[in-house]
């Protein structure tokens, strides 16, 4: 639970919500849920059947980031890629319902929006089936368009959010260049990691891998809270990240700087789905600083409001109102 100082500050900036303007940049994922009841075994092999009653889509990634964040009240411009294949176009629907969105998106022609499938008995995930060009790249022409795009939009915005799915948007030259020109507008840069190389990232306000992806960084098959402390030192030493934020699932976050280390405990009632909770922190913890929150209370309040999503079903979005009940 947040406690009564938090909760006193979001009531008073409630009305204030509406005037933080943040940037968001990264690969939208279309999340595709088909849900229905297994009653029975298949016949031809020894797989449940899934009798099919609804299905519905919703936007994933860097769009989902967005969708915390406007949901929650502030307008945001989500900077993103697009092309002519079907699950683009249901996105570009859906961005359409979003008002509080400004959205760019980039056209290429070849490129394929990666959509995610699953499968649900109930609340129970059976399968997930993932469709995307894995070998795409995006090349200078399209850089040179997102920056231009960075450009005209930064000066009215207060922080810069780098959703990275390593679905080939943000590779490391083009990352470079976004903390190059935010950090000489003073802008506060946040990244949600998936490279394992983490030099990446150098020079942003907060990094916030998980647990897998930390380790994954480090080049181990696990590490323990002393050797996840000494290797996430090193990370914001070597390469100029203020604050590491690692979440660490039931264990909660783990925020790393140079002044301190912070344990955060994890703050769940029930789990139902996790499916963009590190969406929802990134989204919170942006949000929390245009209104002048600390790092460490606006990750206290981000905790909280994973909490929150990991107990609803599919790609959910915290509502500022979540947050003051």
């Amino acid at each position: 639970m947040l406690n009564k100082n938090l909760i006193s500050f979001l009531k008073k900036n409630k009305k204030n919500i509406s005037k933080s303007r943040i940037i968001c940049i990264g690969d939208i994922i279309l999340d595709h849920y088909i849900n229905g009841k297994v009653e029975r075994m298949s016949p031809e092999a020894p797989v449940p059947i899934l009798m099919m009653e609804s299905q519905k889509y919703e936007i994933g990634g860097a769009g989902n980031v967005a969708r915390n964040i406007s949901n929650m009240g502030a307008k945001t411009t989500l900077i993103s890629l697009s092309g002519n294949d079907y699950s683009s176009t249901i996105v570009k629907e859906l961005l359409q319902k979003e008002k509080k969105i400004k959205s760019i998106s980039i056209n290429i022609p070849n490129f394929k929006t990666p959509i995610k499938t699953r499968f649900i008995n109930k609340e129970d995930h059976l399968l997930r089936v993932d469709n995307e060009n894995i070998y795409f790249k995006l090349i200078n022409k399209y850089k040179a368009l997102i920056i231009e795009h960075l450009k005209k939009e930064i000066k009215k915005n207060d922080v810069i959010v780098l959703s990275d799915y390593d679905k080939g948007l943000l590779d490391k030259d083009l990352i470079k260049k976004i903390i190059k020109i935010s950090t000489q507008y003073n802008k506060i840069i946040i990244a949600d990691p998936k490279k394992i190389d983490l030099s990446s990232y150098s020079g942003v306000n907060i990094l916030t891998p998980n647990q897998k992806e930390i380790t994954d960084a480090a080049k181990k098959k696990y590490l323990d809270e002393k050797n996840l402390v000494k290797f996430g030192k090193n990370v914001i030493k070597k390469y100029n990240i203020k604050n590491l934020l690692i979440t660490r699932s039931e264990k909660g976050m783990l925020l790393i700087n140079s002044k301190s280390i912070k344990k955060i405990k994890a703050d769940t009632k029930k789990v139902i789905d996790v499916t963009g909770a590190g969406d929802t922190v990134i989204a919170t913890i942006a949000l929390m600083l245009t209104l002048g929150l600390s790092v460490e209370d606006s990750i206290k309040i981000s905790n909280y409001a994973a909490g929150i999503i990991i107990g609803k079903s599919g790609t959910a979005s915290i509502n500022y109102l979540d947050l003051i009940k």
